[in-house]
């Protein structure tokens, strides 16, 4: 009782209490609504949409993840651009938000040594991905819940820093950069998962 959960908030220990319905007379809640012995399996999962006290919990609550929108993603010193992608040299199904990914910019001149581009071309970032296109889960969620899916993402929205009124120095680097190659899609290099070192 007096538990409000808005979208987003995670389910903790205390949010939740065991509901006992004899077996016989569960019907078909028991394959609807998940069992009390596996409620680890929901702690810190956000909610996707209100919850007020009283209410029980359905497995389909917790088949797809919240989405907030874009803005509600950010801290006060983040903001989101847009930059266009190559969907001819990119798999945007291969990358979700979250991950870390560089940008391939086309680039007159020397590559800089160790910058791991082809020749004449640069990596900026790392930078955390928000969203390709109008996706904003990973794709295996979106897949489930629009199977026949739609047109390839042609950009990618990234989280970019602000020093002040300023952008963090590798995000100005990457616009200006493509400011220099024009309006076309650049190259993406994913990083690992286990990348800590310049997590943005």
């Amino acid at each position: 009782k007096g538990v409000q959960l808005n979208i987003g908030d995670p389910f903790e220990e205390g949010d939740l209490e065991p509901v006992p319905i004899p077996r016989d007379r569960s019907g078909n809640l028991i394959e609807r609504a998940p069992l009390w012995s596996a409620r680890t399996a929901v702690l810190g999962y956000g909610a996707n949409r209100v919850f007020h006290g009283g209410e029980i919990l359905l497995n389909s609550d917790t088949e797809a993840p919240a989405v907030r929108n874009l803005a509600e993603t950010l801290q006060d010193d983040e903001v989101a651009r847009w930059v266009p992608i190559d969907t001819r040299a990119v798999v945007p199904e291969q990358i979700n938000p979250g991950d870390l990914v560089s940008f391939d910019v086309g680039a007159a001149g020397p590559t800089p040594a160790g910058s791991g581009g082809a020749a004449g071309s640069r990596l900026i970032g790392p930078f955390r991905v928000l969203a390709l296109g109008n996706r904003r889960e990973p794709t295996n969620v979106s897949q489930s819940a629009r199977p026949r899916g739609g047109s390839a993402a042609n950009t990618i929205a990234i989280v970019i820093k602000l020093q002040g009124d300023a952008y963090e120095p590798r995000a100005t680097e990457l616009f200006n950069a493509l400011r220099s190659v024009g309006a076309q899609g650049v190259g993406v290099q994913l990083h690992s998962a286990r990348t800590t070192e310049n997590r943005p």
